[in-house]
């Protein structure tokens, strides 16, 4: 008997789903040679199909110790053991077979699959880990890795991995400034300003990466250029609620609270109420049935396609905030909304002054901002995501410069951001209506 050519008659049996001849076959090989290293490798698959995996994973890590260079092998046996389950020791397998041949694309494809079908990041990280040691140039891997090593607060670790994403250049990244400025929050300033002053040296024009610079450095700014909020946005509408939902994020929730406790006091809906950077129209559903008319306004043309398919809003406007205040609108508002937008204002005067001539007597705001609480600082202050924290004394002190009257404000936590709680403020001020004295 020639083993090759018995092992082969065995081989096209088995894919033909003749199992009993299979089996005949690979013993008749194993008789003659009981360390065959395809007899034993072939009789594990055989052992799988009849439903017998135990038996399977001895013969194959039989045939493994006689040839521990059969890529192969090892990826097989990485599929049955993650089809029994054993998730651990089949990423282990498939990280020998990728060991063994670089480019074994089944392999391959089997570890991304894992990686695709982790429920939770501890199952998730040290797929990661293995992806990045297994392919060092492989900057999405980085990237996810960095990720992985940001939620289980490995921050260091974190670091690490994303200052790796800035060795590819920025052309392989859709948003070229975003791991700079999760490595500024991470404390690696000074790597985030390296890498921030060659994209603008690279692309002096780029106004986001120019600003993204000056918020870095700590720059004194008065606001965000709208070319990077309407770029910032546009950049993530698509994926913006699911994002927000990670990270806890509640200002809409929040400032809908006290809509809805304002409209039971003054027992009636709000004619017409304006939600200025209304984004994807967070805030819109939970407000809507204490609207007359409901209007928003927002910078980013993607975000108002996303705010259009709610069907809440009776008019969206696509602009630039305190210019359409400040425009010679059909109707004054009773009431403004302002969720998470004066976050890139610095300097709220203009703000303040447009709103309230935009106002009608007795007209309200209630906005969330981002809390600054050093009194002994600067009123305001950006940091280095680009986004402006104010102190409370100056939201005071910039609407009563306008006119209004500030009635009040609370304490809240807006959302989570790199394991850390963002605080904020939600305040109302009121446009003072003579005619009823108030």
């Amino acid at each position: 008997m020639q083993i090759d050519a018995r092992l082969q008659e065995g081989v096209a049996a088995h894919r033909n789903g003749n199992l009993e001849a299979a089996l005949a076959a690979y013993k008749d090989v194993l008789t003659a040679d009981p360390d065959h290293v395809d007899g034993l490798h072939f009789l594990g698959l055989l052992h799988f199909d009849a439903g017998k995996a135990d038996n399977a994973v001895v013969l194959i890590r039989k045939s493994l110790e006689k040839n521990p260079q059969n890529a192969a092998a090892y990826n097989n046996l990485g599929n049955i053991l993650k089809l029994s389950e054993q998730q651990a020791e089949a990423l282990e397998a498939y990280v020998r077979a990728v060991e063994i041949e670089p480019r074994h694309e089944q392999a391959w494809s089997n570890i991304n699959v894992m990686m695709e079908g982790a429920t939770n990041n501890d199952d998730l990280q040290p797929i990661l880990a293995e992806i990045v040691r297994l392919d060092p140039d492989n900057p999405n891997a980085w990237h996810n890795y960095g990720l992985s090593l940001m939620l289980s607060g490995h921050r260091d670790e974190a670091a690490d991995a994303l200052e790796r994403c800035l060795e590819f250049g920025s052309e392989v990244w859709t948003d070229p400034i975003w791991h700079a400025r999760v490595l500024c929050a991470l404390g690696r300033r000074e790597r985030a300003v390296e890498h921030l002053e060659g994209v603008v040296a690279a692309d002096p024009d780029n106004t986001v990466a120019r600003y993204q610079l000056a918020a870095v450095r700590g720059d004194n700014l008065d606001q965000a250029p709208e070319d990077y909020v309407k770029t910032h946005f546009d950049s993530f509408s698509d994926s913006f609620d699911e994002v927000l939902k990670n990270l806890g994020y509640r200002a809409p929730e929040l400032v809908a609270e006290e809509v809805i406790a304002l409209d039971g006091q003054a027992g009636g809906r709000f004619a017409d109420v304006i939600d200025l950077g209304c984004g994807t129209g967070l805030c819109g559903p939970l407000i809507r049935d204490h609207c007359g008319k409901l209007t928003g306004i927002d910078l980013s043309p993607g975000m108002l396609r996303k705010a259009a398919a709610l069907e809440v809003y009776d008019f969206l406007v696509e602009g630039e905030l305190v210019a359409f205040l400040n425009s010679d609108l059909p109707t004054r508002f009773n009431l403004a909304v302002c969720v998470d937008t004066l976050c890139y204002l610095g300097d709220l005067q203009p703000f303040m002054n447009a709103l309230y001539a935009a106002l009608k007597p007795g007209g309200l705001l209630i906005a969330s901002v981002e809390h600054l609480s050093d009194p002994a600082g600067p009123d305001y202050r950006v940091d280095p995501t680009g986004r402006y924290a104010h102190l409370p004394a100056y939201l005071e002190r910039s609407a009563e410069t306008a006119g209004f009257s500030y009635l009040h404000e609370k304490q809240v936590i807006l959302r989570q951001e790199l394991g850390k709680e963002v605080h904020g403020l939600i305040f109302h001020l009121r446009k003072p209506d003579t005619t009823l004295g108030v």
